[in-house]
């Protein structure tokens, strides 16, 4: 067999192949990093549309609008855009599902729209657990006079809509000693009317009435919306833009509107804690009524909704009008004067519209959230 002895050109060969592959490699090396790239580029587009969302559900959670979500109707739907914190925005909608219950479902997209994810979360009213089973609570002594009225019979309050069926009737006044019950210028205690009229419970303390629920009552005071420092004699009556008839919520002597709940801070019902005792002349309010001292009232004022005293209730002249209940803890054991036209009416619908109202929101524990793509 003849040998060939001449191989010129095989470098030229072999140069040529090894660039092909290696340019292969180059470019599948180049292919492969672009491929990462955009993978990272688009997993931190996603991960900021998905911050943008989470953020803006917590954002609901952690400041709750009581005046805006808890007056929604069944089955309504509060819409919002915003801007999120580094980079990106958001559309959320919180629609109420029940009187308790919300679902907040959020979009959120990267800062020029071209990724988005959506989160959705379960969220339910948390009230206040007020027990109250009369119209008027108390532990110590009990003072009527004059043409003061307190009943156990369930009310309405006038003008107020979407409100429960009349609940069975409950005591006029309930205290663990009746015989401290001094009824001036009430014949027969014909003032007091209730099943029974006045209910005899031992198991009322001081300490017992001052517990809402399993909360201690100096722990209150960080469930208020509002927290107030009287100074001389307070008229109490509800502010409002005249332009824009926004309510004045910021003013700490407005308690909202109850003779107009349709108009300017009618839907309005702030947690009040007063911070010592106060003496109030006139005129209306509404929610949750927290009085760390004596309550005063005179010049007839009306409010709707639960009311607890640490100290001492003390009605004068046209008196007030409490709508819901009132609880009077009395823990010096001085009395508890109602006299003049002071009226007591106990009504489950101030008491839960007041409580609903005013109720923050908290994310359910189990199947709350969840990152719906």
């Amino acid at each position: 067999m003849k040998r060939l002895n001449n191989e010129r050109g095989i470098a030229l060969a072999v140069a040529i192949f090894a660039l092909v592959v290696v340019g292969g490699l180059v470019a599948g090396s180049l292919f492969v990093a672009t491929q990462e790239q955009r993978v990272g580029r688009n997993t931190l587009q996603q991960q900021t549309a998905f911050n943008a969302a989470e953020g803006a559900t917590q954002e609901v959670l952690l400041n709750w609008a009581t005046g805006t979500y808890n007056s929604m109707n069944v089955g309504g739907t509060v819409t919002t855009t915003g801007t999120a914190p580094g980079g990106g925005w958001y559309r959320r909608s919180v629609q109420r599902l029940s009187q308790m219950i919300y679902v907040v479902r959020t979009d959120g997209f990267n800062r020029d729209s071209t990724s988005r994810q959506r989160v959705g979360s379960l969220m339910r009213l948390r009230p206040l657990a007020f027990s109250i089973q009369a119209a008027l609570t108390t532990q110590g002594q009990v003072r009527l006079g004059g043409s003061s009225q307190i009943s156990g019979s369930d009310q309405q309050p006038t003008g107020w809509a979407d409100c429960p069926a009349l609940a069975p009737t409950e005591a006029g006044i309930k205290m663990p000693d009746p015989s401290l019950l001094n009824s001036q210028n009430c014949q027969n205690q014909n003032c007091i009317t209730g099943d029974p009229p006045v209910e005899k419970d031992t198991t009322i303390t001081g300490e017992s009435l001052t517990m809402v629920g399993d909360i201690p009552f100096d722990s209150l005071k960080t469930f208020a919306t509002k927290i107030v420092y009287p100074s001389g004699t307070p008229k109490i009556q509800p502010v409002w833009n005249l332009t824009t008839l926004a309510c004045t919520t910021a003013n700490q002597y407005n308690w909202g509107r109850p003779t107009l709940p349709a108009g300017p801070c009618g839907n309005y019902f702030p947690i009040i804690w007063v911070n010592s005792s106060i003496s109030i002349n006139g005129i209306e309010g509404q929610g949750v009524l927290i009085v760390n001292g004596d309550l005063d009232v005179q010049g007839g004022f009306s409010f709707f909704g639960p009311v607890i005293v640490r100290g001492v209730l003390n009605t004068q002249g046209t008196g007030g009008h409490f709508n819901g209940g009132v609880i009077a803890a009395n823990v010096n054991l001085d009395q508890n004067v109602v006299l003049g036209d002071a009226v007591i009416n106990y009504s489950t619908c101030a008491l839960i519209k007041a409580l609903t109202a005013s109720a923050t929101a908290f994310q359910m524990r189990e199947r709350s959230w969840v990152n719906l793509y």
